[in-house]
């Protein structure tokens, strides 16, 4: 045996360059865990504000909320993004593709699920000539944070690179 021949032909345990800490990428992994943090907040939130306005003229006669629209589900796929947060930041690629894939089922509930019903006025419609409906602070808050669940699994899959292949022979 030679000494080229000692050992692992591929050393894992060294992680990939994001991981062994260039300046650019470390910054960039921060980055894009704040974004996805961020994210998990912002549909914490939207949870519980207004998605859809009832206005007549200049006074909002109703307004319907994350929670009265979708009950828990984005609460519990906040807090499942939250988790994936977590394991993206160290590298488990499962968990950026999972982190990615809440933003995305986030973003398709709020333009499949919440955008068309933005002119329904509903009942108050029947009542006021004047009733429009318009799209409330919760509807752009669930969007942002889909958008930046779906950024941060992403970039950090992008920033994670190809994996490592275990049938390539380095000699």
């Amino acid at each position: 045996m030679s000494a080229r021949d000692r050992g692992a032909a591929l050393d894992y345990s060294k992680g990939s360059a994001v991981s062994r800490g260039a300046p650019g990428a470390v910054a960039a992994r921060i980055l894009l865990g704040a974004a996805g943090v961020v994210g998990v907040v912002l549909l914490l939130v939207s949870t519980f504000t207004a998605v859809i306005e009832i206005r007549v003229v200049t006074v909002v006669q109703d307004s319907i909320s994350g929670y009265e629209r979708h009950s828990v589900a984005l609460i519990l796929i906040a807090l499942f993004a939250g988790a994936m947060v977590l394991g993206a930041l160290r590298g488990a690629r499962p968990a950026m593709i999972a982190l990615a894939a809440c933003g995305l089922a986030v973003v398709l509930i709020a333009m499949l699920g919440d955008l068309p019903d933005n002119g329904e006025t509903g009942r108050l419609g029947e009542l006021y000539e004047d009733a429009q409906a318009e799209t409330g602070i919760g509807f752009y808050l669930e969007t942002l944070g889909g958008a930046l669940l779906l950024i941060s699994g992403g970039g950090l899959l992008l920033l994670a690179g190809a994996p490592p292949r275990g049938d390539s022979d380095p000699s």
